[in-house]
Order: C-alpha cells, then sequence, then structure tokens
C-alpha cells in the first residue's frame, strides 16, 4: 500500500514539472512576437510621420502677387465720362480676382454691365463666365494681365434673342490703369458746326455726371429717339426748337409730352447762359453741349429777348402744365 502511494507521488510530481516546463517554453516563445509587434508599430507611426511630412511639402504652393493689377481700367487711362469700357479689379489672398466691368454709350443713354467678377489669376489670366451683361447677353471673360495692361476678350459670346438693339460687352478690350490721383478740372466748351464725332464724344464725356444726375435725361432720350427719330451723336448739341429765329403755334407742340413743352420754355433762358437753381434744369442743360452757364439768376435781363423769343415765350408759358 505504502508504495503504491510513493508511485502515484512520483507521477504527480513528474507531471507538475512538465506543466512548469511548458508554461515557461510559452512565455519564452511568446517574447518575440511581442517585440515584433512593437517594432512593427513604431516602424508603422514612423511611416505615417514621414508620409505626412511629405504631403505638407507638396502642398505647399508660393502664389503670385497680383495686387498691383487693383483699380480702374479704362480704354484710355482716364475716368470712364461717356463713351467706353471700365473694369474694377480688386486682389485677395495675392491671385483672388474680383471686380466688374461696365461699357457705355452715353450719348443714346446705353449702359452694360457684368457684376460680381470672381477669378483666380494663374499665370497672369483668368477666366469669368457671366449670364447676364444687363441685356441678356451671356459669355465668358478672358483677362490677361500684363505690363501696364489688362487685355478683356470675350468669348462664347451669345446674344440674347430679347437684344433688339444689339447693344453689350462683347468684342476685345485694351485696358489702361486710371491714374485716380490725378485731378483735373473740367473746362466745358459750347458746341459749334466745326467739331467732327471724336470732338462730340469727348464733350459729352465732360457732361456725363449730369446726365446720369438728371431724373428725367432718359425721357429725353425716349423723346429724341421716337418722336425725333434722332439715334446719332448729335442729340445734344441744339437745342430742341428755334425758338430765337422763328415764331411758333400751339400746334407745333401737339405731339409733345408737358416735360418737352417745360424744357423748350426754359431753353429760350438757357440759350443767353441763365444759371438753373433747380437742380434737374441745372443737370439738363449741363448736358447739352451747346448750354455754357454764364449769368446768375439774379444778374439775368431779359430784355436779352428777341421778338421771337418774346412771343414763343408767351405762347410756350401758355402750353406748359409741367
Amino acid at each position: 500500500m505504502k508504495s503504491k502511494t510513493r508511485y502515484v507521488k512520483q507521477i504527480m510530481m513528474v507531471l507538475s514539472l512538465t506543466s512548469i516546463i511548458g508554461l515557461v517554453g510559452c512565455a519564452k516563445n511568446d517574447e518575440p512576437t511581442i517585440q515584433n509587434s512593437e517594432e512593427q508599430i513604431t516602424q508603422s507611426t514612423n511611416n505615417i510621420d514621414v508620409e505626412s511630412n511629405e504631403d505638407e511639402t507638396d502642398y505647399t504652393i508660393s502664389k503670385e502677387d497680383y495686387s498691383s493689377y487693383e483699380g480702374t481700367w479704362t480704354l484710355d487711362g482716364k475716368p470712364l465720362n461717356g463713351n467706353g469700357a471700365e473694369l474694377t479689379i480688386q486682389i485677395n489672398n495675392g491671385n483672388q480676382l474680383t471686380g466688374s466691368m461696365c461699357k457705355e454709350e452715353d450719348i443714346c443713354d446705353r449702359f452694360a454691365e457684368i457684376e460680381n467678377i470672381s477669378a483666380t489669376i494663374t499665370n497672369c489670366e483668368c477666366y469669368y463666365s457671366f449670364s447676364d451683361d444687363g441685356w441678356g447677353d451671356t459669355g465668358t471673360l478672358y483677362i490677361v494681365l500684363s505690363d501696364n495692361r489688362v487685355k478683356v476678350e470675350v468669348q462664347d459670346f451669345v446674344m440674347s434673342d430679347e437684344n433688339l438693339i444689339g447693344y453689350g460687352i462683347n468684342g476685345t478690350y485694351d485696358l489702361i490703369k486710371v491714374d485716380e490721383t490725378n485731378d483735373i478740372a473740367i473746362e466745358f466748351e459750347k458746341y459749334n458746326e466745326d467739331w467732327d464725332d471724336d470732338k462730340i464724344s469727348d464733350e459729352n464725356k465732360k457732361r456725363r455726371n449730369y446726365r446720369d444726375n438728371c431724373s428725367f435725361y432718359s425721357e429725353f432720350v425716349a423723346y429724341m429717339e421716337e418722336v425725333r427719330g434722332v439715334t446719332d451723336i448729335s442729340y445734344n448739341c441744339y437745342p430742341l426748337y428755334d425758338t430765337d429765329s422763328k415764331y411758333y403755334e400751339a400746334s407745333d407742340f401737339i405731339n409733345d409730352p408737358s416735360r418737352i413743352i417745360y424744357l423748350a420754355k426754359n431753353e429760350i433762358y438757357a440759350r443767353h447762359g441763365y444759371i438753373f437753381s433747380d437742380s434737374d434744369l441745372n443737370n439738363y442743360f449741363m448736358s447739352q453741349l451747346w448750354y455754357i452757364p454764364e449769368i446768375a439768376p439774379a444778374d439775368f435781363d431779359d430784355s436779352v429777348f428777341n421778338e421771337y423769343e418774346k412771343a414763343n415765350l408767351q405762347l410756350l408759358s401758355q402750353l406748359d402744365k409741367h
């Protein structure tokens, strides 16, 4: 009985030693795996850091600075004051262009404008597609910045079916920057028959602000086009009527709106340089190339009127319902 018990104890001791050796062996076999995992994690982390640094380097792009192009650009480098085109430019973050472009023919009271231009300049050029220039036309502005010049070419221009006049922003414009620090006093000249179209256009430009600030100037333009059939540059060259050399009758004004009769009466005074205190009348007559302001109301003497003017003034005063 004792020998059998001793035998069982020996077997149990052998089994215990075997288990301990197995556990130690397992622990030793696991250590390289743990070390390898740590090395892999470290290597992976290092790889991520390297890739991140490479990405930052790749996306660091130096931008060109076009801020010197900020300002107003026109065809002749002078403030727009009548016929012509104008581009205004603002630059943000070195190469982000915003602004607007307009074109006008003030003698016909026509104006087109593309607002809210926004584009990114790359290698001195950019594009902006517009859906309306004020006349329903569409196209793309191709803007090129060069030494002391900005060139605007309208590409893919499509005129609106409703644009019966055919006006709009189209073609190519070679623009010069306006020197806004150069403030020149404007001198007005009185129209004479020797002026050519260029001279008339130049003088009209000088008087643009007066046209813009006359509340009824568009009525005058509509009357000249629709009733008189005048659509050329001679709009503002002559008075409406020859009240200084012809006797008129009431029937001569039967097709005229009250505004025109009102102007016809006052142009008898304007022909002699009368300075109008009413701002609208002053702006209207200052827009006329035949008018030069010379005599203040307090100094004006109506004895300057001839017999035609006196008779016509009396008639028009009766007809004037303005």
